[in-house]
């Protein structure tokens, strides 16, 4: 919920998710470190008080969502300010929240001899349903303030029934174990603790799992979408690991994970290989196997080597600082050491490195083969794996000129062919973002790519200016610089304004490109997110008034994903706002995985304007890519220009349409099947 509210102010990017995951990993770090210190250093007396003091308190920070006086500027660290976002509105429900599983669990020890780890994997069956009911109900029905009313609410009902159970547990607690310094007394024949090498490998699965979970949902949001769904369907599988793991012993059995595990690794080097062909479902449906089948070898290990119940909030301060440790590498450390995203096919490796290790200490092999010849496969298969990794490494960084990756992800600068000719390419994920000619070529200075002379946008561009001497000067907008290939577009007197929110962009375009440097026209460039900017332009009293824009152009999507929150009812008023009346709204459609057709096509009708779909086809000799423009407009005259007329593409007998909202999205229905 409150990643979806904040996922606007810092431009749709997939990183917004993994920061505030790992805020609420470290959180909840807290969280089990706050119980563990109470439940094992106070009486239960004092316990009760302390922790139903917190409770009250807690009831004063119950405004969750931030105002939009937390929206970013355009300066500072964008982890920074999603971290600050979310202390300052949520931090101390959640920390009380976080602290309840295991100290709920160390009460429950305290008055029934049942094993309370049962009750771990009942926390996280709540945690379960309320991820796979946001989406299906909360979301689509209510809207976002309403969700956080309804959160406050329930959150109310929560701090009863947790004080309810602390009176519980002081009317059932043993009266000798009222002195300060309490700790239930250790189970019979228990002598010392858990040992290092158990302490860490809790810390190492747990880690591993929380890690694997960011990677995997980067990895979907960058190449699908950025919207709840890809968040909630990797978590909620990492959910139903720990649940099948602490609910019973009988739902983690090593040898037949071990041979999914071993299966999974060849479903990700499939993936890895040819992610640029893979369907978006099967995409999907390889990535959530793998992930689900990696979690339970993770959480199955773990549930393996859980201690005595006496050590239990020790052992879930350790699982969640590996968890939490697992999100810093993901989220902080992978974006400061790593070039590319290479911190997933890195968890990969680390899975069954561990699983190696852990194989190799066991006396008896789980496989009736025997262990001299499990060893002898694990370490061949092992190191085959390791070798495909290895080469996709070096398959991703051939023809190379530059990698570099921020919070807003991966770009590459690197030279290639179209058509025989040299050229400079600028990737972003897997798509391009725009690419140039070589020096002496004499289309170095000419709109290529998705932008050349037939496509949609050259097209629009060309109408509006009109033919021969009654060409007027034109006011372009671009959401999304890439290489910066529209510039070649701009004539003397016309202007270009770049709405960029990722600076790395700005100095790639410049430093391996010419277009910005080259174009006849004037350019500026906005940092910051597009709809922000565009936003404040047109808001009343904004100075200096900007000229309205007679064409605006939407194709600011990272790899195949789409911030959504560009392609929106809101989004719409704002973009049309900031266009003269008549005005041309320019929409980039080409994408593997989404049919976004019918979406603009419904918010177009919506607002009574007509929409136009241009698709033009390769061409090498211009330096064209195949590309799916939609034209927005309510301009009878632009829209009966020949140029247009003559190249729309016809449409269906009855086409569907869609209306997507800030408040409500639905990405099943843009699915490519």
């Amino acid at each position: 919920m409150l990643a979806k509210a904040i996922l606007p102010w810092f431009g749709g990017t997939p990183a917004v998710w993994t920061t505030c995951m790992l805020f609420f990993q470290v959180l909840l770090l807290g969280g089990y470190l706050y119980a563990h210190l109470i439940a094992t250093r106070l009486s239960p007396r004092a316990q009760v008080f302390v922790h139903l003091a917190l409770l009250l308190a807690s009831l004063f920070f119950l405004k969750i969502l931030p105002s939009a006086a937390w929206s970013p500027s355009g300066g500072g660290s964008p982890a920074w300010n999603i971290l600050l976002i979310l202390g300052a509105n949520v931090g101390i429900p959640y920390l009380v929240l976080s602290a309840t599983s295991p100290l709920a669990q160390a009460w429950f020890r305290g008055v029934s001899p049942r094993s309370p780890y049962r009750l771990y994997a009942l926390s996280n069956a709540g945690s379960l349903l309320a991820l796979l009911s946001y989406p299906f109900i909360f979301e689509p029905l209510l809207a976002l303030k309403d969700q956080a009313a309804l959160w406050a609410a329930l959150y109310i009902l929560f701090v009863l029934a947790c004080g309810w159970c602390g009176i519980a547990f002081l009317r059932s607690a043993p009266a000798a174990a009222e002195p300060r310094g309490y700790a239930v007394p250790a189970a019979a024949g228990v002598k010392t603790g858990p040992g290092w090498r158990s302490r860490s490998l809790w810390f190492l699965l747990s880690a591993c799992g929380s890690g694997l979970l960011l990677a995997t949902t980067n990895q979907l949001t960058l190449n699908v979408s950025v919207v709840p769904f890809m968040w909630i369907l990797p978590f909620s599988l990492y959910l139903l690991s720990f649940i099948l793991c602490f609910d019973s012993e009988r739902f983690y059995k090593r040898s037949a994970w071990l041979v999914l595990l071993a299966f999974s690794c060849a479903g990700i080097c499939y993936v890895l290989y040819s992610d640029i062909s893979v369907p978006a479902l099967l995409l999907i449906a390889v990535c959530s196997f793998t992930l689900f089948t990696a979690c339970m070898v993770c959480h199955g290990e773990l549930a393996a080597h859980k201690p005595a119940p006496e050590y239990l909030t020790g052992f879930y301060v350790l699982v969640s600082a590996g968890g939490a440790f697992g999100g810093l590498l993901v989220a902080v450390a992978a974006p400061l050491l790593f070039r590319g995203p290479w911190e997933y096919p890195l968890f990969w490796l680390l899975v069954p490195s561990i699983m190696l290790v852990v194989i190799l200490r066991e006396e008896k092999a789980p496989f009736s083969i025997g262990y001299r010849s499990l060893r002898l496969v694990s370490i061949c298969l092992y190191i085959i794996f390791a070798g495909l990794l290895y080469g996709y490494y070096r398959l991703e960084t051939r023809s190379l000129l530059v990698m570099e990756r921020n919070f807003y992800g991966t770009l590459q600068v690197f030279g290639s062919s179209f058509g025989g000719s040299k050229i400079l390419t600028l990737m972003h994920g897997q798509v391009k973002h725009g690419f140039q000619f070589a020096e002496g070529d004499p289309r170095r200075k000419e709109p290529v790519s998705y932008y050349g002379r037939a496509s949609g946008l050259g097209l629009a561009i060309r109408a509006l200016r009109g033919p021969g001497a009654r060409r007027r000067p034109l006011r372009l907008g671009g959401v999304g610089l890439g290489a910066g290939v529209m510039a070649a577009w701009a004539r003397p007197s016309d202007r270009l304004t770049f709405y960029e929110i990722n600076p790395l962009v700005l100095r790639l375009s410049g430093e391996y490109f010419t277009y910005l440097r080259d174009t006849s026209g004037a350019v500026d460039v906005v940092m910051g997110d597009a709809r922000l900017s565009l936003e404040r332009e047109t808001a009343a009293g904004a100075a200096p008034r900007p000229e309205p824009l007679d064409l605006l152009a939407i194709d600011a999507f990272s790899s195949d994903a789409i911030p959504l929150h560009l392609l929106t009812r809101e989004a719409f008023g704002t973009y049309f706002g900031r266009l003269r009346p008549g005005g041309v709204l320019a929409v980039h459609l080409t994408n593997r995985f989404l049919d976004l057709e019918p979406l603009v096509r419904g918010l177009a009708l919506e607002r009574g304007l007509k929409t136009v779909v241009i698709d033009n086809p390769k061409d090498e000799a211009a330096g064209a890519e195949a590309a799916n423009w939609m034209l927005v407009s309510g301009d009878e005259k632009f829209l009966g220009d020949p140029l247009v007329k003559s190249s729309a593409a016809a449409l269906p007998p009855a086409p569907g349409t869609l209306v997507f909202t800030d408040q409500y999205s639905n990405l099943y229905r843009l699915l490519r099947h």
